[in-house]
């Protein structure tokens, strides 16, 4: 009888190991998509170089830690989007999107990062006229964010259905600026946070709850993270 609980505890253990190991690969998986974090100002157009139905949209992704680490965003005005969550798939470089329309439909995209930095995501399902497929891909150092919008022409085609360009608020784009890192994620750091009198960055609402929950938990696991960069070198 001992022996059968000994292997149960040693298989408990093992699973749980096993899925810390699994929680950490896919946060590291979206750090990867770090500069998403932060607010940006988008302009939209439907055809490239045209004012022609152009719209203004706003948009806000941060870090959220539930079950599982994900990106969350929030739309104000968006034309395809309202909110969505972006996690990491189960193979390195994979990863999903759900999303919500403005009119509430929920949405889900699937797809992985190229060597390039270019996040392409193909949705499960899609209508007439309505978002099939998504691109993101970063210029200017992370200050700008283009994002292609796409619909379903054919089994394997694709038409344009509109494109947004984004300016992160605050980056001082076309000037210098110095970055501070964020503990959790090691992102942008623009919002303080203070424990035991010293003052830390993190880069968005998620983390500082993060933080705020058990500063010495994330310094901790910052550090580890710093120790393990230098090991590297």
């Amino acid at each position: 009888m001992k022996s059968i609980r000994k292997a149960f505890s040693i298989l408990l253990l093992i699973c749980v190991v096993s899925g810390m190991l699994v929680a950490e690969k896919k946060r590291d998986s979206l750090e990867k998509m770090q500069l998403l974090v932060g607010q940006w100002r988008g302009a939209g157009q439907i055809k490239r170089g045209s004012t022609v139905g152009g719209w203004i949209e706003s948009s806000s992704w941060q870090w959220e830690f539930d079950k599982e680490a994900a990106l969350v965003f929030e739309t104000d005005k968006g034309k395809y989007f309202k909110s969505g969550k972006l996690i990491a798939g189960e193979e390195p470089g994979m990863y999903s999107l759900v999303t919500t329309s403005p009119d509430d439909k929920s949405q889900r995209f699937d797809g992985k990062l190229d060597d390039q930095g270019k996040l392409t995501l193909v949705a499960e399902s899609a209508e007439k006229g309505q978002p099939a497929r998504v691109h993101f891909r970063f210029v200017a150092s992370g200050k700008r964010l283009i994002m292609l919008i796409e619909q379903r022409a054919g089994k394997s085609l694709y038409t344009r259905l509109g494109e947004v360009g984004f300016t992160r608020k605050g980056s001082g784009f076309g000037q210098g600026q110095a970055t501070v890192l964020c503990v959790v994620t090691e992102g942008a750091g623009t919002i303080p946070v203070t424990y035991k009198g010293k003052t830390y960055y993190v880069c968005c609402t998620g983390c500082k709850d993060y933080f705020n929950e058990d500063p010495e938990q994330a310094l901790a696991e910052y550090a580890e993270r710093l120790k393990k960069k230098k090991t590297k070198k």
